[in-house]
């Protein structure tokens, strides 16, 4: 059986569209869709110079698009799971911290 790798691409579709951090794992990631919330609360980013979230302050986004990629390479397959995400400033739910 080939083995497959799959990948979490995070991009900021803000400023010039870049891409933020990559996640890889050997499952599958959980499905998200447009509109939901996505925070960063300590991925290693791509950028030295732009700090993660943390859990007492996240960087906190809403998925904005989904892309997904399968690719053959080498002697695996890759399964990119890309998501565009758009900055929130909104307010903070009770449920996840607020005071």
């Amino acid at each position: 059986m080939t083995p497959i790798e799959y990948r979490l691409e995070l991009y900021d579709t803000s400023g010039r569209h870049r891409p933020i951090a990559v996640l890889t794992a050997a499952g599958p990631f959980t499905p998200v869709s447009v509109g939901d919330r996505f925070d960063d609360e300590g991925w290693p980013r791509l950028d030295a110079n732009d700090p993660p979230g943390a859990p007492t302050s996240p960087r906190r986004y809403t998925v904005h698009s989904v892309k997904h990629v399968v690719i053959q390479q080498g002697d695996r397959i890759v399964a990119r799971y890309c998501l565009n995400l758009t900055p929130f400033d909104g307010e903070r739910s009770p449920v996840w911290g607020a005071e």
